[in-house]
């Protein structure tokens, strides 16, 4: 399936770490796909102007959130609800997020909506240095998933 996947979209390297494809877009909200492969990430980044769901349809990632007032949430988006896994995450806008593929799992495959429409100069990319010294708590999860 992976490399059906591969083949059917024009994927691109998104500046947070993921494969990405956008699908839809018009003034109300944008969709798109994500693919991520082990040693990849969705670095620590938030979007200013809109909340974001994350969808899985294969695989599992764990999505990790630092809201407003600094608590950190990780969830796993993934298929097993009985497990405890999720099938859809909110993540509000100002929020910063990241996500890892989990251990052992080949690749995996979802989708993003955001609403209202995404646009680039309202995402931010989080700075490793600033987000440790904002969130000194979260220090191991903002090293790991902050790119250099």
């Amino acid at each position: 399936m992976l490399d059906t996947l591969i083949t059917r979209y024009d994927w691109y390297d998104h500046p947070e770490g993921l494969k990405f494809v956008e699908t839809h877009r018009d003034e109300y909200r944008t969709s798109g796909h994500w693919l991520m492969l082990p040693g990849t990430c969705s670095a620590f980044h938030r979007v200013l102007n809109n909340e974001e769901l994350w969808y899985i349809h294969y695989g599992r990632i764990t999505l990790h959130i630092i809201d407003t007032t600094g608590s950190l949430k990780s969830l796993t988006l993934g298929r097993d609800i009985l497990a405890g896994e999720y099938p859809v995450i909110a993540v509000p806008k100002n929020c910063w997020q990241a996500a890892e593929i989990d251990e052992g799992v080949p690749y995996a495959f979802g989708s993003v909506v955001c609403a209202p429409a995404f646009h680039f100069e309202l995402f931010e990319l989080g700075h490793r240095q600033s987000l440790i010294e904002q969130f000194p708590q979260h220090g191991d999860v903002i090293t790991r998933l902050t790119l250099p």
